[in-house]
């Protein structure tokens, strides 16, 4: 029997700061629909400098007060989607799909809470 795929808290945030940055770039949350804020009001997606052994594209930072908080939350990993990107939190506890818009000023983070799987084909024709 399948299990049903659970309906996605959809964070959308806005990029700020717009070219001040070479390989960084903030963003700042504009709305969440269909739950509760599951990140923080400002992130930052930054290129990754080739450190870990996992390699992903980007990585996903939140802000805690005034500061970055370390570890990064996750890693961004490219999909079979154009401008999608996958990633998780909590050691695979919580599903996260990325979805940037053409020149990244716009950001939509899917978030499922305590949902991961590796077959992502369904959500992906979901969000798309």
């Amino acid at each position: 029997m399948a299990t049903a795929t659970p309906r996605p808290i959809v964070h959308v945030f806005k990029e700020y700061n717009i070219g001040k940055y070479k390989s960084t770039r903030h963003y700042e949350l504009q709305k969440v629909t269909d739950g509760t804020n599951q990140l923080t009001d400002i992130i930052n997606v930054s290129k990754d400098r080739n450190c870990a052994k996992s390699s992903p594209i980007y990585w996903l930072q939140i802000r805690e007060g005034n500061k970055w908080k370390t570890p990064r939350l996750t890693g961004l990993f490219k999909t079979s989607a154009n401008l999608v990107f996958i990633g998780d939190t909590e050691k695979r506890t919580n599903l996260v799909l990325f979805k940037f818009t053409d020149k990244a000023e716009t950001l939509a983070i899917y978030f499922y809470s305590n949902y991961y799987t590796k077959n992502i084909k369904a959500l992906l024709q979901i969000i798309h």
